[in-house]
C-alpha cells in the first residue's frame, strides 16, 4: 500500500505540475501570442471574458456528472478535455492573423483550462478512495513550482524564439498530462466495485439550488471567495499596469509573477503539518485576512521593491487558502455532492475574473492605476468580513 501511494503521489503531482504550466501559459502568455496575430487589448479582454463564462458554465454540468455517476468517469472527462485541447491548439498553429476561428479557439482553450482545475481536485479525492494517501498540499507546491518555471522559460522563449512557442509549449504540456491520466485509467483499481442495485440505493446528488439551499453557510463561503478572487484576479490580468504604476516594465513584471509564485511553494510543502497544529477553520479565517493586508500593501506600495515585498504575503494567504478550501468543502459538504462541493468553489473564482476583466478594465481606463486598486481593497475587505461570517467549524 505504501509503494502504491508513493507511485500516485509522483503521478498526481506531475499531472498538477502539467496543469499549472499551462495555464501559466494560456493565462501569462496568451496576450502576447494574440497581439502579435493584431488583436487589440479590448479584443483580448472579451475572449478572456467569453472563456470564463464557458468555464463558469461547464465546471459545476461536469462537476454534477461526476457526482452522478460516483466518479467512474472522471478519468475520462480528463482525457477528452486534454484531447479536445491538444486538437485545439495544434489548429492555433496553422490559422492566420485575427479571425473569428482563432478567436473561438481561444475562448474554448481558456474555458477548457479552467475546467481542468476542478477536476484535478477531484482526481485527487478519487486516487484516496483507491486507498492511497495522496498529500495535496505537496503536490499543488510542486504546481506552483511548475507554473513559476513555465513563466520564466516561455518568456525568454518568446524573446528569442518567436510567439510561436507558446501554443507549441501548450501542446507540449497538454500531450504529457493526457499521458500521465491515462496512465491513471491503466494502473487504478477501485477497492471494491458497486452494482447497479447498490448504486442506486446511494443517495443521489443535489441540483444547484438544492444543494445551495442545504448548505446555506457554505453558499455564503462562495459569495466571500467570489468577492475576494475579484481583486485576486484584478492584480493577475492588470498586473502588468501595476507594475508600471511604482515604474517597473515588462521584464519587472514576469520576475515578480515568478517571485510570487515560489512563495507559495514552501508554505504549500509544510500545510500537511500546519493542519496538525491549527484547525482548517482557523488556518481559513487567517488566510482570508491575509488576502485583504496583502492587496492593501499592493495599494500602498510605491516602488517595486515594495511591491516585490507586498506580494510576499502571497504565502500567507493564497498558499494556505488553496489547501485549506479544499480540505475545508469536503469536511462540510457530504460525500454525495463533494465533486459538485469543490467545483463551486472554482466557478465562483471564474465568475469574479470574469467581472475583474470587465470592470478592472473600465476602471484603469477611466480612473487610473490606484484608484482600481483602492476598489479593489474594499471588495477584498468586504470578502474578508463575509467569509468571517460563513467559515464554520469543519469536523
Amino acid at each position: 500500500m505504501k509503494d502504491c501511494s508513493k507511485k500516485f503521489n509522483l503521478r498526481y503531482s506531475l499531472i498538477q505540475a502539467s496543469y499549472w504550466a499551462l495555464s501559466g501559459i494560456i493565462f501569462g502568455f496568451t496576450a502576447v501570442y494574440l497581439q502579435g496575430k493584431h488583436y487589440s487589448n479590448y479584443d483580448i479582454g472579451i475572449i478572456f471574458a467569453l472563456g470564463n463564462i464557458v468555464g463558469f458554465i461547464a465546471q459545476p454540468l461536469v462537476a454534477g456528472h461526476i457526482d452522478r455517476t460516483r466518479r467512474r468517469t472522471l478519468l475520462r472527462c480528463i482525457l477528452i478535455a486534454a484531447a479536445l485541447s491538444l486538437v485545439l491548439m495544434i489548429s492555433v498553429l496553422f490559422m492566420p492573423t485575427a479571425c473569428l476561428p482563432l478567436s473561438a479557439a481561444f475562448v474554448l482553450l481558456i474555458g477548457g483550462n479552467i475546467l481542468f482545475q476542478p477536476l484535478c481536485i477531484s482526481l485527487y479525492f478519487y486516487l484516496e478512495s483507491l486507498g492511497s494517501r495522496i498529500n495535496f498540499s505537496a503536490a499543488r507546491a510542486v504546481g506552483s513550482f511548475s507554473y513559476a518555471l513555465a513563466n520564466v522559460a516561455l518568456g525568454v522563449l518568446v524573446e528569442r524564439v518567436s510567439a510561436q512557442s507558446v501554443p507549441v509549449s501548450y501542446i507540449i504540456f497538454t500531450a504529457v498530462l493526457g499521458a500521465l491520466t491515462l496512465s491513471l485509467t491503466l494502473g487504478a483499481k477501485p477497492k471494491r466495485e458497486i452494482s447497479e442495485a447498490q448504486a442506486e440505493q446511494i443517495e443521489k446528488p443535489s441540483g444547484i439550488f438544492d444543494f445551495l439551499w442545504e448548505n446555506k453557510r457554505f453558499a455564503i463561503f462562495l459569495l466571500g471567495t467570489a468577492l475576494l478572487y475579484f481583486t485576486h484576479s484584478l492584480l493577475g490580468v492588470f498586473m502588468i499596469e501595476f507594475v508600471r504604476n511604482v515604474g517597473g516594465g515588462s521584464s519587472d513584471m514576469g520576475s515578480i509573477l515568478a517571485f510570487m509564485t515560489l512563495t507559495e511553494v514552501p508554505v504549500m510543502l509544510l500545510f500537511s503539518r500546519l493542519i496538525k497544529r491549527f484547525s482548517c477553520s482557523s488556518l481559513l479565517r487567517f488566510a482570508v485576512i491575509m488576502f485583504t493586508v496583502k492587496e492593501l500593501a499592493i495599494y500602498l506600495a510605491g516602488s517595486v521593491g515594495m511591491l516585490y515585498a507586498a506580494e510576499a504575503l502571497q504565502a500567507l494567504s493564497f498558499a494556505i487558502f488553496v489547501p485549506a478550501s479544499v480540505r475545508y468543502a469536503d469536511t462540510v459538504i457530504e460525500k454525495r455532492n463533494a465533486a459538485k462541493g469543490q467545483t463551486y468553489i472554482t466557478a465562483v473564482i471564474s465568475m469574479a475574473s470574469i467581472f475583474a476583466s470587465l470592470i478592472g478594465g473600465v476602471l484603469l481606463d477611466g480612473a487610473g492605476a490606484k484608484t482600481a486598486l483602492l476598489v479593489g481593497v474594499l471588495v477584498s475587505a468586504a470578502g474578508t468580513l463575509v467569509m468571517m461570517v460563513a467559515i464554520e467549524k469543519a469536523k
